[in-house]
């Protein structure tokens, strides 16, 4: 279930941000490097009652820092936080992009942003119902 909770948010993120690479966590394709890069985990998913669950998700932003301006990593830090401002919008994507999961609804619970070798980097976690279809 992680995984297609890590794909519909990689959908919602890559709707949002055309032209910045969007991948989940789980994926076995090689990771770019020296690209800004979107990278959507979902580290937990936890059942609460019937056909609901609460998942939570990370996405994290890196913008390689010799490469790329600080000016483009906060304007796709704010494309990032755009993307997570509506769940109802946040929906329309979510659904079709994670099959038999639906999003019932989600709350942004931090926001971070660090240097991490040489890489500006934006955190996002967040809080999602989600419900069995």
């Amino acid at each position: 279930m992680n995984g297609v909770v890590e794909a519909g948010f990689a959908a919602v993120i890559q709707a949002a941000m055309l032209g910045v690479h969007v991948r989940e966590a789980t994926s076995t394709k090689p990771l770019p490097t020296n690209i800004q890069l979107v990278v959507v985990e979902c580290p937990e998913v936890e059942h609460v009652v019937g056909p609901l669950h609460r998942a939570t998700v990370k996405a994290f932003l890196g913008t390689p820092a010799f490469d790329m301006s600080e000016a483009q990593h906060r304007d796709a830090t704010g494309a990032l936080a755009l993307a997570l401002l509506d769940p109802a919008a946040a929906k329309l994507i979510f659904d079709p992009a994670a099959g038999t999961l639906a999003l019932a609804g989600f709350h942004v619970r931090s926001q971070s942003e660090e240097v991490v070798e040489n890489t500006w980097r934006s955190t996002v976690e967040l809080v999602a119902g989600i419900r069995l279809g």
